[in-house]
């Protein structure tokens, strides 16, 4: 298996995660709108990603960048844009949405820990798309 094979198995395990954390929003949301359940908050959102979920991937998409010797061109720049900063960034959020069901700022430093390695394992990946 090659490290393309690998790259695109994770993007899939990354799409995966971010569809299942915005099914449970929806859910959340649908059930305070019946009057079932408290109103969601504003960070029960995959895209309410903070800085350091960014700042992680990209640190390990440029490691990743770097060892691989990839030339920076524009298509390069534009797919570790995509794929090595913005959708490892989602994912990692993703997680903590799923694993605190809504609330990502009652994540443990075990849930952070879990996905500030998502982060990094995407953005690191991403150097396999190229």
């Amino acid at each position: 298996m090659t490290i393309e094979h690998i790259a695109v198995i994770a993007l899939a395990v990354e799409v995966i995660i971010m569809v299942s954390a915005r099914v449970g929003t929806e859910r959340r949301h649908w059930k305070h709108a019946k009057g079932r359940g408290t109103a969601p908050s504003r960070t029960d959102d995959v895209t309410v990603v903070s800085g350091a979920l960014y700042a992680i991937a990209a640190t390990a998409m440029a490691v990743g960048a770097v060892t691989a010797s990839v030339e920076p061109t524009l298509k390069a720049l534009g797919t570790f844009a995509l794929f090595g900063i913005l959708l490892p960034a989602f994912a990692a959020n993703a997680v903590l949405v799923l694993t605190t069901r809504g609330n990502p700022a009652t994540a443990t430093t075990g849930r952070r820990g879990l996905a500030f390695a998502v982060a990094a394992c995407g953005g690191i990946l991403s150097v396999g798309l190229i």
